[in-house]
């Protein structure tokens, strides 16, 4: 599913609070805590990292890694249960005073059952992106 947003703030700004670990903490919905195995890694490809997130009144423990950075236009990182895996990945560009995001924002479950559920409701994806990509937007153009 791909989405894209406009921001009104430099792209340096932008692609800093998409990357770093204590920025994507603060605006990513629903998550408590972002640790990298090394802290120092956090805008590194490859880095891997603990994401502890609120689903409901349940917290969550997810795998994640960084898979592309390239400063100042790209990051993208997975995201992995026991049930799925998430994949995120911003691409921007900077257009005068304003920088344009697209996200790229895919669920793979392991369960076979569960990926053709998740095909038939794509509104359901799509609602996760949007409310992800409008979090973003807010935070930045906040700061």
């Amino acid at each position: 599913m791909k989405q894209s947003v406009v921001i009104k703030a430099p792209i340096t700004a932008v692609f800093e609070t998409i990357a770093k670990a204590n920025l994507r903490e603060k605006w990513f919905p629903n998550v408590t805590s972002i640790r990298y195995s090394n802290p120092s890694d956090d805008m590194k490809t490859g880095a891997s990292f603990q994401l502890m997130a609120e689903e409901g009144k349940e917290k969550v423990l997810l795998n994640g890694r960084n898979k592309d950075f390239i400063q100042p236009s790209v990051f993208a990182f997975e995201l992995e249960s026991q049930t799925y895996r998430m994949a995120f990945s911003y691409h921007l560009q900077q257009q005068g005073e304003l920088t344009v995001v697209e996200q790229e924002f895919e669920t793979k479950y392991y369960r076979t059952v569960m990926n053709v559920i998740d095909k038939l409701f794509k509104s359901s994806t799509k609602q996760t992106g949007e409310l992800v990509l409008t979090s973003l937007k807010v935070f930045c153009e906040a700061r």
